[in-house]
């Protein structure tokens, strides 16, 4: 049996299964307003919902990560390895990212000031890491293109069109 099945099967299940119950557990010690002070150099206090919301997307990650795991047992490859190790940590910065481009207005969802209701856009936002990503690149494309039809593929060039280079 090689090395990939033998060892990375049980650390990749045990590792998810960290993030997830970890998520879990930080989300209840910060609801719990316990945390006072600073945490590495960090006010607490002042990053305190954005904590929340970086644990409740990790928490989506690790559970979809969990699920795919389950469904792809015997798939496990090298390139899989990977996805399942960075999965919750991507998933926790896109979350607070999510949350912060709804509270600037620039996603059109209207997410409330409930707490409850920002926890879970940012669960669902790890949950579907992969349409998170299309719909931010869907976005960058609108902003950056120029014309908003997405013609010009993320090239860069700056000119609006994305057919020809600026001279």
């Amino acid at each position: 049996m090689d090395p990939i099945h033998r060892l990375g099967k049980p650390f990749i299940f045990v590792y998810l299964l960290m993030w997830f119950v970890g998520s879990l557990w930080m989300m209840a010690v910060l609801g719990s307003g316990t945390v006072q002070g600073k945490l590495l150099g960090m006010d607490v206090v002042q990053y305190h919902d954005y904590a929340c919301f970086g644990f409740a997307g990790a928490l989506g990650g690790a559970l979809y990560g969990l699920r795919m795991f389950h469904e792809h047992y015997h798939d496990l490859t090298t390139q899989w390895i990977y996805w399942y190790l960075m999965r919750p940590v991507l998933c926790f910065g896109s979350a607070i990212i999510t949350i912060v481009l709804f509270e600037s207005g620039i996603l059109l969802l209207q997410v409330g000031d409930s707490m409850a209701a920002r926890i879970s856009v940012a669960f669902l936002t790890g949950f579907g890491y992969g349409k998170f990503m299309e719909k931010i690149r869907a976005l960058t494309t609108t902003f950056f293109n120029g014309n908003g039809n997405g013609g010009a593929g993320g090239n860069g060039n700056g000119n609006g069109n994305g057919d020809k280079p600026l001279p």
